[in-house]
């Protein structure tokens, strides 16, 4: 038998240690990924803006709505108007614009007959908790100068008496460009002193609620050519 040189057998037990060594490393890294906790990258959740209507150039949301001019005319109109999106008011005086729930509809688009005019809107707060489904914007439109007063009125049912709202929209037509702004309080709800006492504070109604009946826009105008309602679901 042939003797192995002393420079052989170093060589072997140094390959020996090099694939121990190698094998206690890879062991001991397998069981650390293991035993360590992952890495979970996360991403900050995205801004809410369902809640918010952002607005276009002319101040008013953006997105669908119905649209609605309350026009008024220096003659007396004799059509009878039962569609569309126009309702006609004598450009000088009161018109008054009865409502009604359903979708949105002009059922009568002719108060210059001295009659009222009609008016068919959902029901703004169908739950009862004081938030609406939807919002009202407006801007005067036509000739500078002309102006006009919007107050939502009702009758009381328990003393049959008409309540007007504490709150009126006032529009005045400018010079320059006319710029849509929030009315909704003013057209879909009546602020009113519900017990006839002073010393206590009114409260506020969304049209259509029980307590009151018969609801009805006022319009007093003085002028004004265009009145420009739009009405966007939030």
């Amino acid at each position: 038998m042939k003797k192995i040189d002393e420079k052989g057998i170093a060589h072997l037990m140094l390959m020996m240690v090099a694939v121990v060594l190698v094998a206690i490393v890879g062991v001991y890294f397998l069981v650390a990924s293991k035993a360590a906790p992952k890495s979970v990258t996360t991403t900050p959740p995205a801004t809410d803006t369902t809640t918010a209507q952002r607005t276009t150039g002319n101040g008013a949301p953006n997105g669908a709505h119905f649209n609605l001019n309350i026009i008024g005319v220096p003659k007396e109109k004799t059509a009878e108007i039962t569609s569309g999106n126009r309702i006609f008011v004598p450009l000088e005086g009161v018109c008054k614009i009865n409502l009604t729930p359903g979708d949105f509809s002009v059922l009568d688009g002719n108060c210059t007959d001295n009659s009222p005019a009609a008016f068919q809107l959902p029901n703004p707060d169908p739950d009862g908790d004081g938030t609406t489904d939807y919002t009202v914007w407006a801007r005067p439109l036509g000739k500078p100068g002309g102006k006009a007063t919007a107050t939502t009125c009702a009758t009381d049912p328990t003393t049959g008496e008409e309540v007007c709202s504490l709150e009126s929209s006032a529009f005045v037509r400018n010079k320059g460009k006319s710029s849509f702004e929030n009315v909704s309080k003013g057209f879909l709800t009546i602020l009113y002193d519900d017990d006839g006492d002073a010393s206590t504070a009114p409260i506020r109604v969304s049209i259509f609620d029980d307590r009151l009946q018969d609801y009805f826009w006022n319009y007093d105008n003085k002028g004004l050519r265009v009145l420009q309602l739009r009405f966007y679901q939030k």
